[in-house]
């Protein structure tokens, strides 16, 4: 009988046992969409119970209807500001109930099909995107052999519009290749091939992008870097003035007397409070600044060409209303 009772007690520890240690069981659920929040007239986000897949975040795939029972296109969809929402693109929302539907996983491959209503946003947004980041950094070495530039800003960017930038030496404008991220927040220009020994490369994107709302970005981004170990350069500073106050936006421009391919040897972007800074090889060049201030892509504003030399403490560019508005690229000699 003991030994019948000591079997017993022990069958029933082992059974404890083993049921503890199972493995977890594997997640056969669904997400469930908890709720609606409505950002900004433009922005949508769908906040469900757990983590969402990304990669199956694709804008196509849902189906938004207005107050009036049209569907209405989105302009993209990403993940949201958490892992468990996904963040909707809509043009410029209505007074008025929406509907929207469509598929959504979790990172188990659970798939549901939500549908949810939420009232359009009436909240405008007057804050505009600035640059948040820019990697490299300015004056970064060692960039390796086949460098990729990102700029990320605070606010999703409306990609359709006009991005005017530029690369110094002009040919790497072709070299470097465009990506926009899935979020609209950031943007890679990704290089094909490595950058020669003794090049120091610019980059200056224009202010004038838009969000989804119309608001456009006001400062440059701006950098540059080299491949070498050691970035053999000379401090080039000044400020840049306009007869009215302070310019808040613009390009300098050093280019070189050589008539070689590419004169244009370095480039500056001016801050809001008109001062720039930037490194050049040690020469002598003409330098001279331009500000594009309405966004359009024209230059509206131009001083007249100053000899520079690397030796030179500073110097002071005055700027004058441009007569013959031209694009950027236009003075990049």
């Amino acid at each position: 009988m003991k030994r019948r009772v000591v079997a017993l007690l022990v069958g029933l520890l082992v059974f404890s046992c083993a049921k503890k240690m199972a493995p977890p069981s594997p997640d056969r659920f669904a997400p469930h969409l908890a709720e609606i929040v409505t950002r900004t007239r433009s922005q949508v986000e769908l906040v469900f119970d757990e983590e969402i897949d990304p990669a199956r975040v694709v804008a196509d795939s849902y189906v938004l209807k207005g107050p009036d029972t049209m569907r209405v296109v989105l302009r993209g969809a990403s993940l949201g500001r958490e892992p468990q929402s996904i963040l909707l693109w809509t043009p410029v929302q209505q007074p008025g109930i929406y509907e929207v539907r469509g598929p959504a996983w979790d990172r188990a491959g659970n798939r549901v099909q939500f549908r949810g209503r939420f009232r359009g946003s009436e909240r405008i947004d007057t804050v505009p995107p600035v640059v948040s980041r820019v990697d490299p950094a300015p004056g970064t070495v060692r960039i390796g052999r086949n460098p990729t530039v990102r700029v990320r800003f605070s606010k999703a960017i409306d990609t359709t519009g006009m991005f005017s930038y530029m690369f110094v030496p002009s040919s790497y404008d072709t070299m470097f290749v465009r990506q926009w991220d899935a979020d609209w927040q950031g943007v890679a220009f990704g290089r094909r091939d490595s950058l020669g020994a003794g090049t120091i490369a610019y980059f200056l994107a224009q202010p004038g992008l838009r969000d989804l709302e119309g608001n456009r970005t006001r400062t440059a981004a701006f950098t540059y870097f080299t491949p070498d170990s050691v970035l053999e350069a000379k401090p080039v500073r000044g400020r840049a003035r306009w007869q009215r106050g302070l310019l808040g936006t613009g390009t300098v421009l050093l280019q070189t007397d050589s008539g070689g391919p590419e004169p244009t040897a370095a480039l500056a972007a001016v801050l809001t409070d008109g001062s720039f800074f930037t490194k050049a090889k040690a020469g002598s060049y003409f330098i001279e600044a331009v500000a594009d201030t309405d966004g359009d892509g024209l230059v509206d504003l131009a001083s007249v060409p100053k000899p520079y030399r690397t030796e030179a403490e500073s110097i002071e560019l005055d700027l004058q209303p441009e007569t013959n508005p031209r694009p950027i690229s236009a003075y990049r000699r």
